[in-house]
């Protein structure tokens, strides 16, 4: 900084820039008034207030659909011991459990279910009837009949109907009593609800008692009460589906009685867009098979393959209209839909033979290819495309694969946790403010305003310096020059330094910036490296899948073993390359939450200045006594301003010191709070661990069951197909003898009417 010589600036010049400075003192201390306000002076969030704004938040997130994260926020605050004095722990725990049902995690939903039940206070009859609800998916009945004779007692002596109806289904589904006993039960429950006279579950009550009927084989009762069903007035959707199974399992007990007439009328009733009409129309066609009037049979199954080609019917139709052509003697029609169903289904049962046989261990086969998919595997999915839709238990293998990616979720969520505790830790030792980002955004405020604070002074101390320029001697002039370079040095970065909220977020802004783009080179990668890595995967499959394609021997053997020895290596770099990524995005997104950090430095550098100012200032002080009154009363009125600004600067530094008390109080609560965590973190672990050895080979297991039940289905229709070919075959071969001893026999009449026609002329001519 070159100070002009005072001769040659105006006392009036320098005024008016001592006002500038006083101006920026002035804005300084609006936002240290601000930042009091806001930051140091406003009591701080109670534990309470805390625990509430969190119920707040996960309850937001529940009712936007994010059950994931209310579920965790939700368990955190049931598991708080504060928290579970407050009004609204009832609540979180009735928000976590119906969180949890909704993730389809039915034992954590019904393990809370258990302890709001146990509570006996508001949400019971709704946590009841979800219990039951998991207790039939679940087939768990321990304690439920404590929980009902519970909920007679709150409510009167009698179920609300709602919860009554849950019940009724409950007993209905009871797999640990025999029919004889759960289905009576049932229906006594159903029967108080089908009594109420425009209840809500009146009807739905009634065909329960049917089914039950059919159950316990009564179908005299079992017609009255389905025909009452479809008698009724429908109100909704819901009643006219009831409606439309009442219609259904009418036609089903009148075939069971033989009564194919009515059974053919009520299976009519079924519209034709519904789920249930292809089953209608091949129970129709049985009916008219069983009544003899083989055409009208064949003229349903026609109209099941025009409307559901694609329906599971439609080969057992197929089958079924190929026998029923037979008994009409159509053979070559029925040659032909017997081969159609052959042709179609043979290759899909060979490729699945073929699936299971080609390795030694298929249930080993399945876990190791799910292993080594690091995504989502549907092992239906291997299934040949017109198998899928026979997979009737695929459900089974998708709950088999989502228990195993639950684990693996687990044991990730234990890592990331851990990592996430020490992450935590190493932030509150090392970044102290910077890791609670609202006090670190008071913090940064507060500096702003320091900065403002020191630019003021570094004006004054350039006025004064203009001021007194002219007196110096040549000692003073060398210490001033040696202080002058070295404030040169420093005010370069002072100037970069924000002073206002606008500075502090742009200034963030770009710190963000260069995040997003270093996350974005960060995705790519990862995403290039997961396509590398399922390459590998197909690599690897194919290798074993067509191990017994190949020939050559020991040589083969060895090459095989050396090619899968460099995809192995191959797959370690790039695991290795994705744990580098994996790592790098987590420090990504710890700096994003840091874009305002480094205060600390920034204070350093600021303390700095301050004291190569005030070594000018000390230099100038000692030239005071010198000079005129108009440069002595501006002086003055420059200490009247630097008092102001040290004042601001007291007001700073103890806005600052209040903001560091309470980030140490944080840190304090919050170390005790991760190490709690990373001490549960532990047991987790284990549990994790041993559920695992558990559940190893599970998804194979069931996968190899689903598949051989399908193989089963393709088995058994290819055979039924293979013997209607026989039989067509030695039907037309009983035909044809039939027809040839029919003509032999009339040969033989013929034959003897000639001879007894001829028998006189034969006389004589003997």
């Amino acid at each position: 900084m070159g100070a002009v010589p005072a001769a040659a600036q105006t006392l009036t010049d320098l005024t008016a820039r001592t006002e500038t400075a006083a101006a920026l003192v002035k804005k300084a201390a609006n936002d240290v008034e601000l930042v009091e306000r806001q930051y140091t002076l406003v009591d701080e969030q109670t534990d309470e207030a805390a625990l509430l704004a969190r119920f707040s938040d996960a309850e937001i997130r529940k009712l936007l659909g994010d059950y994931a994260t209310a579920s965790v926020l939700f368990y955190d605050l049931v598991a708080n011991k504060d928290f579970q004095k407050t009004p609204r722990y009832i609540d979180a725990l009735y928000y976590l459990a119906d969180s949890l049902y909704e993730m389809k995690n039915y034992l954590g939903a019904r393990l809370y279910l258990r302890q709001l039940l146990d509570l006996r206070g508001k949400y019971y009859k709704e946590a009841l009837a979800r219990y039951l609800e998991i207790a039939g998916r679940l087939n768990f009945f321990v304690g439920v009949d404590d929980y009902i004779t519970q909920a007679r007692g709150l409510s009167g002596g009698a179920l609300p109907a709602e919860l009554s109806y849950v019940y009724g289904k409950w007993l209905f589904s009871r797999e640990d009593l025999p029919v004889a006993d759960r289905v009576p039960k049932a229906q006594a429950v159903f029967d108080g609800l089908a009594r109420e006279a425009g209840g809500p579950l009146r009807l739905q009550s009634i065909y329960f008692i049917g089914v039950g009927h059919v159950r316990l084989k009564a179908w005299d009762k079992a017609i009255e009460s389905f025909t009452q069903v479809t008698k009724m007035t429908a109100r909704d959707a819901r009643d006219r589906k009831v409606q439309e199974l009442a219609e259904v399992s009418l036609g089903r007990v009148y075939f069971e009685v033989a009564k194919y007439d009515e059974a053919v009328e009520h299976y009519s009733h079924v519209p034709q867009q519904s789920d249930n009409f292809p089953d209608s129309l091949y129970e129709i066609a049985w009916c008219y098979v069983r009544k003899g009037e083989l055409r009208k049979a064949k003229d349903a199954t026609e109209v099941l393959l025009l409307v559901a080609e694609n329906s599971v019917l439609a080969p057992e139709a197929k089958i079924l209209q190929g026998t029923l052509l037979q008994k009409l003697q159509n053979y070559e029609e029925a040659l032909d839909t017997y081969n159609g169903v052959i042709n179609e289904y043979a290759p899909v049962r060979d490729e699945i033979d073929a699936l299971l046989t080609v390795n030694k261990d298929p249930v080993a086969y399945f876990d190791e290819l799910l292993a080594r998919n690091e995504k989502t595997l549907d092992v239906t999915k291997l299934l040949p495309t017109a198998a899928l839709k026979w997979a009737s238990t695929r459900d089974d293998v998708a709950d088999a694969v989502a228990i195993t990616n639950a684990l693996d979720e687990s044991r990730k969520g234990l890592a990331d946790s851990r990592d996430i505790a020490t992450r935590i830790l190493k932030s509150l030792d090392e970044r102290g403010v910077d890791s609670f980002p609202l006090l670190q955004e008071g913090y940064s405020r507060a500096a702003a305003v320091e900065t403002i604070v020191t630019r003021a002074e570094e004006a004054l101390t350039e006025i004064e310096g203009e001021l007194v320029g002219s007196k110096l001697s040549a000692e003073q002039l060398q210490q001033l020059e040696a202080a002058r370079a070295q404030e040169k040095n420093l005010k370069a970065r002072i100037e970069t330094l924000p002073t206002t909220s606008e500075q502090l977020t742009e200034r963030k802004a770009r710190i963000q910036s260069a995040i997003d783009a270093l996350e974005k080179q960060a995705f790519q990668l990862s995403i290039e490296a997961q396509s590398h890595a399922a390459q590998l995967v197909a690599v690897r499959k194919y290798v074993d899948d067509t191990r017994a394609q190949r020939k050559g021997g020991k040589t083969a053997t060895e090459d095989e073993k050396a090619f899968l020895e460099r995809v192995t290596n191959e797959q370690n770099g790039i695991d290795a390359t994705l744990a580098e990524i994996d790592d790098l995005r987590k420090r990504l997104a710890a700096e994003r939450n840091n874009a305002d950090k480094a205060v600390s430095g920034e204070d350093a550098l600021r303390k700095q200045y301050t004291g190569v100012l005030d070594q000018e200032r000390g230099i100038y002080n000692q030239l005071r006594a010198g000079l005129p009154d108009d440069s002595r009363r501006l002086l003055g009125r420059i200490d009247v301003v630097r008092a102001d600004a040290d004042a601001l600067k007291d007001r700073v530094n103890r806005a600052k010191g209040t903001i560091r008390e309470r980030v140490q109080r944080r840190a304090q609560k919050l170390r005790d709070q991760v190490l709690a965590e990373a001490t549960l973190l532990e047991g987790f672990s284990k549990d994790t661990d041993a559920i695992t050895g558990e559940t190893r080979n599970l998804v194979g297991r069931i996968a190899f069951d689903s598949f051989r039940r399908v193989q089963k289905s393709f088995y058994d229709l290819v055979l039924k197909a293979d013997v209607g070919v026989v039989d067509v075959s030695f039907q037309r071969k009983q035909d044809k003898t039939s027809e040839i001893q029919k003509k032999s026999a009339a040969k033989d009449r013929e034959l003897k009417q000639l001879e007894d026609e001829f028998k006189d002329v034969l006389k004589d001519v003997d």
